[in-house]
């Protein structure tokens, strides 16, 4: 089908980014969530928007409805596949675990408007550059940044996400922080 005029004007190119840039905070919210650190988060957003292009390049996008929603369904799939192979005590949360009207409220809760991290931090470089240090040097303090951050979440709903305790998300954050400015001279 390739380029396919949809609603007017829209081809499954600028279709794919408009959704991309609607939905990724949400499904990256979603997925960061759930795994145990962020390469594999990164893999499986990757997974669920390629699969995304996939899909709406071969069948068309009339029949969905609400692109959010689809695909969040695609990241439960993805998590799903790729931790399908990972032992028990290994730790990823299974969405089998969930209710119905839990991923409703989930999914509810992911869909609320949200700030651009662009308009929250004004020097992307520097923003990076801090994220990436983080990451270098300890992935649970990447995980909260990052659900904190850039996903507006309280705290509290990070320690819930992550499953540690409250006092840890904190001790963690506000330490990072403090050396962080020292750091980059904040």
């Amino acid at each position: 089908m390739g380029a396919e005029i949809h609603g007017g004007h829209e081809n499954i190119e600028e279709y794919f980014n408009r959704v991309y840039n609607e939905t990724c905070r949400s499904v990256s919210r979603f997925v960061v969530s759930k795994c145990g650190n962020m390469e594999d988060a990164e893999d499986i957003i990757q997974n669920v928007y390629t699969r995304f292009f996939k899909r709406i390049s071969e069948k068309g996008r009339e029949d969905i409805e609400s692109p959010e929603a689809f695909l969040i369904n695609i990241a439960k799939f993805e998590c799903r596949t790729y931790f399908s192979g990972r032992k028990k005590d290994e730790k990823v949360s299974s969405f089998s675990d969930y209710t119905e009207e839990e991923m409703v409220a989930i999914e509810r809760e992911m869909s609320k408007p949200q700030q651009r991290l662009e308009d929250v931090i004004s020097n992307k470089i520097v923003a990076k550059q801090i994220f990436d240090d983080i990451m270098k040097t300890d992935e649970l303090t990447g995980q909260i940044f990052y659900l904190h951050f850039a996903c507006d979440m309280k705290l509290e709903d990070v320690a819930k996400a992550l499953d540690v305790k409250l006092s840890t998300v904190k001790n963690k954050l506000y330490r990072t922080i403090e050396k962080q400015k020292k750091k980059f001279k904040l």
